[in-house]
């Protein structure tokens, strides 16, 4: 039988199938369910900036009249980002004591702010890491790349700062230099890479003429941008490599792990199939090891990575495989 067993961030996982941060993952409930089925690691809900800005907001607004001592608006203040926080601190508390696997912390973040002192909290509630979703859209020309992904860094080097934990960042694409920055940001002391975050997108509903959010369900296809910068970068990269997005059956999790993830983190198809879809997941995956006789994972990961390939300009050219097809 093979061993799925594997090493994420120096945490010991079971298998390298993680649930990543969705409401699946927001309740005990459900967190549990995902142990259950099999699940390496889970990744919690986030915890997002602007939600604890919004409700330390809220409690100022309601408070105004009684703030006319400096006193008493810093402890609003304060008041509001702990109550914030307290029912997450809780969730990682539950987690840690039921679940019996990894319990990974997230924070939805786009500054290096205040809210930075919460990761500390974070760590002494008992999370075994903690991931940061990290995503600036570039949409202000007036900013140019190199600033945009200051942030990143900013962020992660401030929290590297608060705790011993590993710390994970979850990026985007939207970079003027994808492969220049992961690997500087792989180097600059963090734990891990999540290539890539998969953003909520717009649409219009041309009859309400209003704003609607575009359909959130990840499809295998999208498979595709992940495993082709996982596999060029994998060779070089300073830590951790954990893929996500496209991520529906077996296969896709040995494509991922041939390219050179270290894990893959799966949402969409548990939202599409159920949680009990991680068990097919695992199940197909080692099916696809007996097969091929691999009694680990670590005899076949990174095997069809760039670094390994006979073809590696294979992996740069973006009109090969139309020409190889005749998709002309």
């Amino acid at each position: 039988m093979a061993d799925l067993s594997t090493t994420y961030m120096g945490l010991n996982l079971k298998n390298p199938v993680i649930v990543s941060s969705c409401g699946l993952t927001g309740k005990m409930a459900t967190l549990k369910s995902c142990a259950d089925a099999g699940a390496g690691a889970v990744v919690l809900k986030s915890i997002f900036e602007e939600q604890i800005q919004a409700e330390v907001d809220g409690l100022m607004k309601e408070s105004e009249p009684t703030l006319g001592h400096p006193e008493a608006a810093d402890y609003i203040s304060r008041y509001g980002r702990q109550d914030a926080v307290n029912g997450y601190l809780k969730l990682i508390r539950e987690a840690k004591q039921d679940l019996g696997i990894p319990v990974i912390a997230s924070v939805h973040c786009v500054t290096a702010g205040t809210w930075i002192e919460f990761a500390s909290k974070v760590e002494e509630a008992g999370a075994d890491a903690l991931e940061l979703n990290v995503f600036v859209l570039p949409s202000d020309p007036r900013h140019d790349g190199s600033a945009n992904e200051q942030i990143y860094f900013d962020i992660a080097k401030a929290v590297k700062k608060q705790v011993k934990i590993p710390v994970a960042l979850k990026i985007g694409s939207y970079f003027s230099g994808l492969s220049k920055t992961v690997l500087n940001l792989s180097r600059s002391g963090i734990d891990a890479l999540v290539l890539f975050n998969r953003f909520f997108n717009i649409d219009f509903d041309i009859e309400k003429m209003e704003l609607v959010p575009a359909p959130y369900i990840s499809t295998p296809e999208e498979i595709v941008l992940p495993l082709r910068w996982i596999s060029i970068l994998s060779g070089e990269a300073g830590c951790d490599l954990a893929a996500t997005t496209g991520v529906h059956s077996g296969a896709d999790v040995v494509k991922q792990l041939l390219a050179g993830a270290t894990a893959v983190q799966v949402c969409s198809a548990l939202y599409k199939n159920g949680v009990d879809h991680l068990a097919k997941l695992l199940g197909e995956t080692t099916e696809w090891m007996d097969r091929h006789r691999y009694e680990s994972i670590d005899q076949f990961r990174g095997k069809m990575s760039q670094e390994e390939s006979k073809n590696p300009a294979a992996y740069l050219r973006v009109q090969f495989m139309k020409a190889s097809v005749g998709l002309e």
